[in-house]
């Protein structure tokens, strides 16, 4: 059905090219056109009474949304935008009760009119963002008002997208229709809005052959008077000071196991079957929830500023980031658990924490040090990074070498830390595979 709803788009939005003609009478004609091949491509009978609901509800709908926009508008603001979301009301009412002939709920078919309006409610905000509508309080000075066919025909695919994906989703019975055109639309419009664009990315991209000092690997700086085949003793340009890739590594195991064990507690103090009352439940899981509010690259430069530079600060700002990941996953393993133990310990006469702990602690027991192995691969990436704000590790040396450009430089770090990464990784997945 996918791709009767992309033809019925396509045919909608051609159609809004000729909006000028007969004061959109020809947009809602052939959108209706297209809407009603779609359907009957996807093996869906409509009658000739149908049909002719849903012809009328698109031209009224059309007619009214040229009435509204005829041409540039002197601003965009929040009235323009509702009264164009309510002039495509109509062509909504008109699926809605097609919908509800095809045995459609009621409320699945009140449901298609309100997308058709909310996808015209966001139509000009997107059409502006993606630079083809430009109101004319927003033009440059000099620059000519261009309002034409390209206005509708972009504002007319956003609403077509929109209503008749919900549409099309109400009368098969496939609502992953209305899901994939939303995410689709809004996808494309938060693309638009930070200045994403497939050309821009791939032209972008074509420029990284031009940055210098890349290729090779600067491996010999690297080393040092180290050996080749064993990057912990490498010097990276310094023997003077503690080796950054060992340093990585130690502050991601204490992060780990720091972090791992006092979100135990936590963990279990954040779970519906596990806490002991309804108001630590709640506090517990708002502290959880405001540790991982804030990013680690920020504790590691709250810290920095407070204890000073080095691994120190890393290692408590990762521990804070592995207790608010570690007791997010472990809690919700916990509410997962079989609740049949528990209550029938309770029940024997068990206090509430001795009860937790051989009821509900060995059904949970494996997926903790499965989720701790995968923390402690977490923390070794994050913490390659949290050397560039002076919290210790490899990545202090990154930055120092992002400072003076040498990429050859940066690149002779990145790919042994790659490597090991993967290594780490497939011991760990192995180990989970054992341990689950």
């Amino acid at each position: 059905m996918a791709p009767s709803l992309v033809l019925a788009v396509v045919i909608a939005t051609i159609g809004a090219g000729f909006a000028h003609i007969w004061g959109g009478v020809l947009w809602g004609l052939i959108a209706a056109v297209g809407a009603i091949v779609a359907i009957r491509l996807g093996k869906v009978e409509t009658s000739w009474l149908q049909r002719g609901i849903l012809g009328v509800g698109f031209i009224v709908s059309t007619v009214l949304a040229t009435r509204v926009l005829p041409s540039a508008p002197e601003t965009l603001d929040v009235l323009l935008c509702v009264r164009f979301a309510g002039a495509w009301l109509s062509a909504g009412i008109a699926c809605a009760v097609v919908a509800h002939q095809q045995g459609v709920r009621p409320t699945s078919a009140i449901n298609v009119a309100i997308l058709w309006v909310l996808g015209a409610a966001f139509a000009l905000p997107m059409a502006e963002v993606m630079d083809v509508l430009v109101p004319l309080d927003q033009l440059r000075r000099n620059q000519e008002s261009m309002f034409g066919a390209a206005d509708y025909m972009t504002v007319g695919a956003i609403v077509a997208t929109m209503g008749l994906g919900a549409f099309f989703a109400a009368v098969t019975r496939l609502p992953g229709l209305a899901s994939g055109a939303g995410f689709i639309l809004f996808t494309v419009f938060a693309g638009s809005a930070v200045g994403f664009s497939l050309p821009g990315l791939f032209g972008n991209l074509a420029r990284i052959t031009e940055i210098p000092n890349v290729w090779p690997p600067d491996f010999a700086w690297a080393i040092g008077g180290g050996d080749w085949w064993w990057p912990p003793s490498w010097e990276y340009g310094n023997p003077f000071l503690p080796n950054p890739l060992v340093e990585t590594f130690r502050i991601a195991i204490v992060a780990t196991v720091l972090g791992c064990v006092i979100a135990l507690p936590v963990a279990f103090m954040a779970s519906t079957l596990t806490a002991p009352n309804k108001l630590t439940y709640l506090i517990d899981k708002g502290f959880l929830n405001f540790i991982r509010t804030i990013p680690d690259l920020f504790w590691a430069m709250i810290l920095v500023a407070s204890i000073g530079f080095g691994p120190i600060a890393g290692a408590i700002a990762l521990t804070i980031f592995t207790m608010g990941i570690m007791g997010k996953l472990l809690s919700e393993t916990v509410d997962a658990a079989d609740p049949g133990p528990l209550e029938a310990s309770k029940s024997a006469g068990g206090r509430h924490f001795p009860a937790v702990r051989h009821a509900v602690m060995p059904q949970v027991l494996p997926n903790y040090i499965a989720l701790s192995l995968y923390i402690f691969e977490l923390t070794i990436r994050s913490s390659t990074v949290l050397g560039i704000v002076g919290a210790g590790g490899i990545g202090r040396v990154i930055e120092a070498q992002r400072i003076t450009f040498r990429f050859d430089r940066i690149l002779a770090v990145l790919i042994p830390v790659l490597v090991i990464v993967i290594i780490v990784e497939q011991l760990s997945i192995y180990a989970r595979r054992k341990l689950i």
